[in-house]
């Protein structure tokens, strides 16, 4: 069966499902125009966020939450805002700043109704300095492909990513973080500890003296969002520091109550980001964690609860944004979070907001629940959020899906939507400007928007 024929059959479940539970009508498709031009996918470097599973438990099996048969009543008196992660700027772009490729175009605009009120800018350091002594390189042409599938949408690197940001956010909202990865080989420690056979260079933990060459690409960064435009106020050392696919190895030994010695690596990061953003001009702030959801402690993994145990106190105490990583499972990893940082005891003044970084539920997995029952649970993580005081930012991991890791919002072939496009527009800020506007009724939101 080929791939095409494939999403075709999914849709055909989809549908015999939903009428189920009641209909809703599908996004019209994006075809690729006969002539769009391809570019090497080779160019197209791998995602900078495309975790092992281990990171983020399998959520196969989720019984949380079931659906109501009934509408869900509109809920007010809480707080959450909304963040996206998309690397392609064709689908940041305002409309009248650029046209871009056909094929994106229409889920451009979808993006556009979301209006986020925070956008998340992935920051990959082996790709931007692969040289040290050399200036960063701004204008990496990528291939805009998701590996192999098509369509491509390409663009110039980082700069062009910094000048579609900066159009957006003239427009109000998009209020940037910035998550930096990727070690270059040049800056990467030798081989030790317990590490996985196939592990890489960009992988391992950066040398303690690789660290200027770091804080010089973030001063450059900086200063090229500023030469366009973009203001980058939030910045996180490092992502997923308690995952081996970001930093490697987690352990001396393979020992899982040997000590984490990723917890003193992301510290250094954390510190260098910091002698960085105040020897830049500007007004940048700090945030900690980033940290991939776990369901414990293993041999090559650092749980979430072990990592926060494991950071000093002032940097705990003295830094408001946690940063945590939370797909739509059983298991809550921002209440974890959040629990595990009430256990360090901070003063009442310095307590902590927990930005969800990254989360979503997962698309088109035959044994999981159908689409439309998905996107009724990740409301209800979202309604969940809403109410917590400790929760409030929640970012949706890509517009368009990668098929390596399918959270997204739009397939990879850039030819229908999911439910949860219709609901992350519902708790947006065009339809809520303030995140203390009452949360959207799930049972109307779910569903794909006419394009």
């Amino acid at each position: 069966m080929s791939a095409m024929s494939g999403r075709r059959f999914a849709w055909a479940i989809l549908v015999i499902a939903v009428l189920v539970f009641g209909g809703w009508t599908s996004a019209a498709a994006a075809t690729v125009p006969a002539g769009t031009p391809i570019p090497d996918p080779g160019a197209t470097p791998d995602p900078v966020a495309t975790p092992d599973p281990v990171a983020t438990p399998d959520p196969v099996a989720t019984p949380d939450p079931e659906p109501s048969p009934q509408p869900t009543p509109e809920a007010s008196g809480g707080e959450l805002a909304i963040g996206l992660t998309e690397p392609n700027p064709n689908l940041i772009w305002p409309a009248t700043a650029k046209e871009v490729p056909g094929p994106f175009a229409p889920w451009r605009d979808a993006v556009a109704d979301l209006r986020p009120h925070f956008y998340r800018l992935q920051i990959d350091w082996a790709l931007l300095q692969p040289d040290p002594d050399a200036p960063i390189e701004l204008d990496r042409f990528n291939g805009g492909c998701m590996r192999v599938i098509l369509p491509c949408g390409p663009w110039l690197g980082l700069r062009e990513q910094l000048q579609a940001l900066a159009a957006r956010q003239k427009e109000g909202g998009w209020e940037t973080v910035v998550t930096i990865s990727g070690t270059p080989g040049w800056a990467a420690q030798a081989p030790n500890g317990c590490e996985q056979p196939d592990v890489t260079p960009r992988s391992r933990s950066p040398r303690p003296d690789a660290l200027k060459a770091y804080q010089r690409m973030i001063v450059e960064v900086l200063a090229a969002a500023e030469a366009v435009g973009a203001e980058l106020r939030w910045w996180n050392a490092w992502n997923e520091p308690n995952h081996p696919y970001f930093l490697s190895p987690q352990r001396a030994t393979c020992d899982v109550n040997s000590p984490s010695q990723t917890v003193e690596v992301y510290s250094g990061l954390h510190d260098s980001l910091g002698e960085a953003l105040a020897a830049a001009p500007g007004d940048q702030r700090r945030i900690l964690g980033d940290l991939a959801g776990t369901a414990g402690r293993g041999p090559r993994l650092t749980s979430v609860a072990e990592f926060i145990a494991g950071l000093s106190q002032e940097m705990v105490c003295g830094t408001r944004v946690w940063a945590q990583h939370a797909y739509l499972a059983p298991r809550d990893d921002a209440v974890v979070a959040a629990d595990a940082l009430a256990a360090r005891g901070c003063p009442p003044a310095s307590g902590h907001e927990i930005w969800v970084t990254e989360t979503g539920a997962r698309n088109l997995v035959a044994k999981d629940p159908p689409p439309l029952r998905r996107c009724q649970g990740m409301h209800t993580r979202l309604r969940r959020w809403y109410s917590d005081p400790r929760i409030t930012v929640a970012f949706q991991y890509t517009a368009r899906e990668d098929d390596g890791f399918p959270f997204g919002l739009i397939t990879p072939e850039l030819d229908a939507a999911y439910p949860v496009l219709g609901l992350w527009q519902a708790w947006g800020s065009r339809a809520r400007p303030a995140p203390t506007d009452p949360a959207p009724i799930g049972d109307t939101a779910c569903r794909p928007p006419p394009l």
